[in-house]
């Protein structure tokens, strides 16, 4: 699906994109965090150690003692998380929140700010801790001052943020992909009014591509209307064409026809045959070159068919005016083609049916699905079920003492199969033969 769309295509490259920078972000805002999360705390543990030096003192006699308490509460609970510890040689003084266990000198792992670093106190607790050696005046011996804080709010703050964090980002990448998404569909748009277009121009609506598109697509546009124009216009030669070419081939027919008749037999009727195939030939490949224009160019309107029936049905009454056939038409239905070549198929079924009808013709028109359908039945003797597949090659014929060349439903045949249709043969439920067209529709 994503290899035949062109939106999703750009919606999964913009997918890739946000995810990709949307992560990178986040994992930096992560490690900020983190590092200004620790950074705070070391400022903490700097402050609290100030406050330690600055309140220790040696007495006279020699022992070490704090002259103030540190103004943090924690330091007075037992095992709050903040601690306090000075030694100097063998004395040692704690916060009352260790009781009497000391911090532990083994270092987990160095947090990697200042001389912080991380290790496991009192009741396992994960501890931030940071010592300093100090020196005060009047004695040589030094002190070691460390502070701890628990981890357990750092840790909390940095899952806090992380997890908003990623909810954040996680929305914020849903809303940029909905944005690119609607920016999509609102930039390829006109590709969808494009293809409604051809649409239209393939069903026969219109003749060329109308509509408002914009500059980048204007020109295609302009392009294939003018293709179609040229098409069109190469169409309408071919046809110009196929009519000089009949009357420059008949006129020499009929003369050499007229001239083979002077000729004494069996030599007149030899030549007589050649000449009616010659001219069978022309008739068929001219018909042909006709239907051939109009089933390569791009369709026209819609053609009522209906209109057209009624009247060629006219047109044969007045040509078999000593045969009276009654004709009756049911339905609608419009072709989505040239109206030449319907009448083409139209003319060539109904003379058929008027030749072996007794009394009736019966036109029934339908479509569905874009497919529209003309059955044409008439109530003559029929045809058997090999002969119906005979009937539409070319030059057959079932009677030869029938009227014609033997043209008609093989020619049919030839214009509907341009057309993308099919021609059926069947009996007819009024006893004679029923032929049914099935072209597409508008």
């Amino acid at each position: 699906m994503i290899r035949k769309s062109l939106a999703w295509r750009l919606l999964a490259i913009a997918a890739l994109w946000i995810a990709g920078t949307l992560c990178t972000t986040g994992w930096i805002l992560d490690a900020l965090f983190g590092r200004h999360v620790d950074r705070t705390y070391i400022v903490e543990l700097d402050r609290d150690l100030a406050s330690l030096a600055g309140a220790l003192e040696w007495r006279a006699d020699g022992t070490l003692e704090l002259t103030r308490q540190p103004a943090e509460p924690r330091f007075d609970l037992p095992y709050s998380g903040a601690y306090w510890q000075a030694s100097a040689g063998n004395q040692t003084l704690r916060s009352r929140s260790l009781w009497d266990v000391d911090i532990p000198t083994q270092v987990e792992r160095p947090v990697g700010h200042g001389d912080a670093d991380i290790r496991i106190g009192p009741r396992e607790q994960s501890l931030l801790v940071k010592s300093r050696k100090l020196q005060l005046a009047g004695t040589d011996t030094p002190i070691d001052v460390t502070v701890a804080l628990d981890r357990t709010e750092l840790r909390h703050a940095k899952r806090s943020f992380r997890h908003l964090l990623w909810l954040s980002l996680g929305v914020l990448g849903v809303g940029i992909l909905g944005a690119v998404w609607a920016q999509i569909r609102f930039g390829l748009a006109p590709l969808s009014r494009l293809r409604a277009a051809v649409a239209g121009l393939h069903a026969g609506s219109s003749s060329e591509l109308v509509g408002t598109f914009p500059a980048e697509v204007q020109p295609l546009v302009d392009e294939i209307n003018a293709l179609l124009e040229r098409n069109r216009q190469a169409v309408e030669r071919s046809r110009r064409q196929a009519a000089d070419l009949a009357h420059a081939v008949k006129t020499p027919l009929a003369i050499l026809s007229n001239s083979a008749a002077a000729l004494p037999e069996p030599a007149s009727h030899g030549v007589q045959q050649q000449l009616d195939a010659m001219r069978q030939q022309v008739d068929r490949h001219l018909a042909r070159a006709r239907a051939a224009g109009a089933g390569g160019a791009a369709r026209g309107t819609a053609v009522p068919v209906r209109p057209a029936v009624a009247s060629l049905a006219r047109a044969l009454e007045r040509l078999h005016a000593e045969r009276p056939v009654s004709v009756r038409i049911d339905g609608e239905a419009a072709f989505s083609g040239d109206r030449q070549d319907l009448v083409e198929m139209l003319g060539n079924l109904l003379d058929n049916a008027w030749q072996w009808a007794r009394s009736e013709i019966r036109v029934t028109l339908d479509g569905d699905a874009g497919r529209m359908h003309i059955r044409i039945e008439d109530d003559g003797p029929g045809m058997p079920a090999d002969a119906m597949r005979h009937a539409v090659q070319p030059f057959a014929r079932l009677d030869e003492a029938a009227e014609g060349s033997g043209l008609g439903l093989a020619i049919v045949r030839d214009i509907c199969t341009l057309y993308g249709g099919e021609l059926a043969l069947g009996k007819s439920s009024l006893g004679g033969l029923a032929a049914t067209l099935h072209l597409p529709g508008p």
